[in-house]
């Protein structure tokens, strides 16, 4: 019974949350090259509170159909991954998997995946922040010599701004994505579990995070240069 109240209180934590966090920025003047490519979906905070509700409804019903507490909390999480939280991901994946091998390989796997994930967005993001990097060098030279037209010049910095505000939101979701991993493998390490394939694969998304936060932070740096009265 204790095992049944725990997962219920867990599921409906997992609803609560996804309902109630509303962070995240406006998409209305980002470049639709980002909005609408394959890419937009990952690191989302519709994604997370689409996969939240999913699984706290479906856990409790599982439950209250007399499923078992460890099968409730697995399938409850599938497709979410890691997004659901570092404890919740951990408990469901230990339920799922009682050897420490086989546990990993999941692990692995999911981290894999996460950081094809933040590769797909790089990727997407790069060609945007080019093109954003070539308007304010292009912006800067109108300004020395005189011949900027102010409206275009603040539509243009409205979508850069637009665009810097979206990436940055998308890094602080990738970071939390990685800070649980780091989390994950602790708490294995701490249970006696060789973690050091799985220390290997979130070093590398770090790497991945990484080479996306210093494409925005060199288009954010040259932003704040240009200054349109």
């Amino acid at each position: 019974m204790n095992k049944i109240i725990v997962t219920i209180t867990l599921c409906i934590s997992m609803i609560l949350t996804g309902c109630q966090n509303s962070g995240g920025t406006s998409s209305k003047d980002v470049d639709p090259t980002l909005t609408k490519s394959n890419s937009a979906q990952f690191f989302s905070k519709s994604a997370w509170q689409s996969c939240a509700v999913g699984a706290g409804i479906g856990g409790i019903g599982c439950v209250l159909l007399g499923g078992k507490t460890g099968t409730c909390l697995a399938s409850a999480a599938v497709g979410c991954g890691v997004l659901m939280g570092a404890n919740y991901y951990l408990d469901t994946k230990r339920a799922e998997y009682a050897d420490a091998e086989m546990r990993l390989d999941a692990y692995i796997q999911d981290v894999q995946q996460n950081t094809y994930e933040v590769q797909a967005v790089t990727e997407t993001a790069k060609a945007v922040l080019d093109k954003n990097l070539a308007t304010l060098k292009t912006l800067n030279k109108q300004i020395k010599s005189q011949t900027m037209n102010q409206t275009q010049a603040k539509n243009e910095l409205t979508q850069i701004d637009a665009n810097i505000a979206y990436l940055k939101d998308k890094l602080s979701r990738m970071q939390k994505v990685e800070k649980d991993w780091v989390s994950i493998a602790a708490q294995e390490k701490q249970s006696g579990v060789n973690v050091s394939k799985l220390d290997k694969q979130i070093n590398q998304l770090h790497k991945q995070i990484a080479v996306l936060e210093k494409q925005v932070n060199l288009v954010s740096q040259q932003r704040s240069a240009v200054k349109v009265s």
